[in-house]
C-alpha cells in the first residue's frame, strides 16, 4: 500500500515536471523563431542600406542604358474596388479605403518613392465643392502602405472622411497625386466613387 502511494506520488511529480519542461521548450522554440526572424529583418535591411550607399557613390558612373532601363512611375490608377466604410456604426460613411496602383511606362507595377496626396470632395451641381477628406503620405508612410495580396499588388490608404450631416450625396470625387521624390515629377489620377455603404 505504501509502495503504491509512493509510486503514484512519483508519477504525479514526474507528470508535473514533464509539463513544465514541455512548456519551457515551447517558449524557447518560439523565442528562437522570433530571433531568427529579427536576424532576417536585420540582414535584409543591411543589404538595402548597402545598395543605397553604393548607388549614391556610383550614381555618376551609371551607364546610360541602365538609366534608360530604370522604371519610373508613369501613371497612377485609383482602383475601382476602393470603397467607403462606416467604422463607428452610425450608418454614415466615415472612412475611405483607397487602393492605388502605380505603373511604369510599360504598364507594369512599380513601387513609388516620394509623397502621395489624396483629396476627396463632393461636387454638387447646385453649389460649390465640399471637401470631405484630405491626407498626405510622406516617403516612409507611403512605403508602409505597400501591399501584395490575392487582390494584387497596390498601395492601401485608409483615410477618414467627414460627410456633412445635412447632405445626402450618393457619390464623391477622389484625386490622388504622386510627387516623385527623385525628380519632382507629378503623376495624378481622379475617380468618381460611391458614398453608398456596402450592406
Amino acid at each position: 500500500m505504501i509502495m503504491a502511494a509512493a509510486l503514484c506520488t512519483a508519477l504525479a511529480t514526474g507528470c508535473g515536471s514533464f509539463k513544465r519542461v514541455s512548456s519551457e521548450n515551447d517558449r524557447l522554440r518560439a523565442r528562437v523563431m522570433e530571433l531568427q526572424q529579427q536576424n532576417l529583418d536585420f540582414t535584409n535591411r543591411t543589404a538595402e542600406l548597402e545598395a543605397r550607399l553604393l548607388r549614391a557613390v556610383n550614381n555618376s558612373d551609371v551607364a546610360q542604358d541602365v538609366r534608360d532601363a530604370t522604371p519610373h512611375v508613369a501613371t497612377l490608377s485609383i482602383d475601382a474596388i476602393s470603397h467607403v466604410r462606416d467604422d463607428n456604426g452610425d450608418g454614415r460613411p466615415d472612412t475611405l479605403m483607397l487602393y492605388v496602383t502605380p505603373s511604369d511606362g510599360l504598364g507594369r507595377f512599380v513601387q513609388m518613392v516620394g509623397d502621395l496626396s489624396v483629396h476627396t470632395a463632393m461636387l454638387p451641381t447646385d453649389s460649390d465643392a465640399v471637401t470631405i477628406g484630405r491626407i498626405r503620405l510622406g516617403p516612409r508612410e507611403l512605403r508602409d502602405a505597400y501591399r501584395s495580396t490575392f487582390l494584387g499588388t497596390h498601395y492601401t490608404i485608409t483615410m477618414p472622411i467627414s460627410v456633412p450631416d445635412d447632405s445626402h450625396p450618393t457619390g464623391f470625387t477622389v484625386k490622388a497625386e504622386f510627387l516623385d521624390g527623385y525628380d519632382g515629377r507629378r503623376v495624378t489620377d481622379q475617380r468618381e466613387l460611391s458614398l453608398v455603404l456596402d450592406p
